[in-house]
């Protein structure tokens, strides 16, 4: 699940004005346009001038949560916690609030207060997609699998284009034994986005399944399409060390070690 993990942008939220000064709103306007072009320390600034500006107006709910994604981005993830903090005591029934609080505390790995602040949101409103992914990724790392099941479900259900629920219910299919349909949902997601890590995991199910062809066709297709990712290497492998190609192997972990491979895993499947 790591790139499901690691792939946490911030969702910032446009101005809205609650009878703002033109030139609170002014203040506002930068703060988003600096945003979505990452400059974060200009964002800062016209943010904290907006707060000084008008410290009583409600729409500083929304400012404090730009602050938090602000400070998220220049790594300051204290700072950014304090910030969702004040905005939830402005508005403590914004799901935007509690989605970035979580996100952020994702980036600290604080799962555990990041789920409480996910489930929030979802009590706010039940039906969006990003909580719901994070909330089917957090149980199911904790091998909570069939309340994960039934969060992907209602994600692909009401989202029905969502490859990381689709990718997460072939994980659960696999982790409860059943291969086929695993596969089938690997083949799906693949088909809605195709990215190396469901494809790892796809290859990894077949030769598990003991489909060792199929598994080193998709291995050179993969291999020559994402050519930086280490676990096909390692994949490939370990393929060649249940095929008694012990050189073969030695030499494609070194490849997938050199690419950025958990040495841990590696070690597990080419020792």
């Amino acid at each position: 699940m790591r790139r499901l993990f690691l792939s946490l942008s911030l969702f910032f939220t446009g101005f809205l004005s609650y009878a703002s000064s033109p030139e609170y709103i002014a203040l506002a306007d930068s703060a988003d346009n600096y945003i979505k072009r990452e400059r974060w320390a200009d964002a800062e600034r016209v943010i904290i001038s907006a707060l000084r500006l008008e410290p009583a107006n409600f729409s500083n709910s929304l400012l404090l949560s730009n602050l938090g994604v602000v400070q998220t981005g220049m790594k300051r993830y204290e700072d950014a916690l304090e910030s969702f903090r004040l905005g939830l005591s402005i508005a403590p029934n914004s799901s935007t609030l509690h989605n970035n609080r979580a996100r952020t505390l994702l980036h600290l790995k604080r799962g555990d207060e990041a789920l409480e602040d996910i489930e929030a949101s979802l009590k706010i409103d039940s039906i969006q997609e990003w909580p719901l992914q994070m909330k089917g990724l957090l149980l199911l790392e904790n091998n909570k699998l069939e309340e994960s099941k039934d969060i992907f479900n209602l994600l692909c259900h009401h989202f029905p284009y969502n490859d990381v629920g689709m990718a997460a219910l072939g994980r659960i299919s696999e982790k409860e034994g059943n291969k086929e349909d695993a596969l089938r949902y690997y083949d799906e997601a693949l088909r809605l986005s195709d990215n190396p890590e469901t494809r790892s995991w796809r290859i990894l199910l077949k030769i598990d399944m003991e489909n060792y062809s199929g598994a080193a066709s998709e291995l050179r297709e993969s291999i020559a399409k994402y050519p930086e990712y280490p676990y096909f290497y390692l994949w490939r492998g370990y393929l060649s060390r249940l095929n008694y190609r012990d050189e073969e192997a030695i030499a494609d972990k070194k490849i997938a070690l050199s690419k950025g491979a958990d040495s841990k895993l590696v070690e597990i499947y080419i020792p």
